[in-house]
């Protein structure tokens, strides 16, 4: 699993809330390392659109607490190794932060088959990992997952 520090995964969550572009979400982080956590949200906080941070009613320490509560589940992760299987698995897969689409289905979730009683099915779905659920690709999405439901008889 890629390594995300403090300052990556506050990068990683502005960028995803819409709060800084993906550019600045790669390239701050050397600049930010070496600042307090309270000047790095400072600096993400003046880059932010004053619109969103209303939109999102964030605070600095609003941010601050949720990129603690994404580092727990981030190390919540780390040592977790998976046992048993399911009956069936259902991957949908979208656009991933970082990589590629084809390098992320092969090498990411595809290993999870090991874990389906049956051969898993893998479903490209429009937008990014982030942006599955935004307004542009929820409808679309929403076709996709209730035809994989009824597929299953669900």
């Amino acid at each position: 699993m890629h390594e995300i520090d403090w300052t990556g995964g506050m990068l990683n969550l502005s960028y995803f809330l819409g709060l800084v572009s993906k550019h600045d979400a790669n390239d701050l982080a050397p600049a930010l390392k070496p600042l307090t956590k309270t000047e790095q949200l400072e600096i993400v906080w003046k880059l932010s659109p004053p619109e969103r941070l209303v939109e999102l009613q964030l605070t600095p320490e609003k941010l601050d607490h949720w990129v603690n509560i994404a580092g727990s589940l981030i190390e919540c992760g780390k040592d977790y190794n998976p046992s048993s299987s399911v009956s069936v698995v259902d991957v949908f897969y979208a656009i991933p932060l970082r990589g590629s689409k084809s390098d992320w289905l092969n090498n990411q979730l595809k290993p999870w088959s090991g874990f389906s009683r049956s051969e898993p099915t893998y479903t490209d779905v429009p937008g990014q990992h982030y942006t599955l659920m935004d307004f542009d690709h929820v409808p679309q999405f929403q076709k996709i997952f209730r035809s994989r439901l009824e597929a299953r008889g669900l």
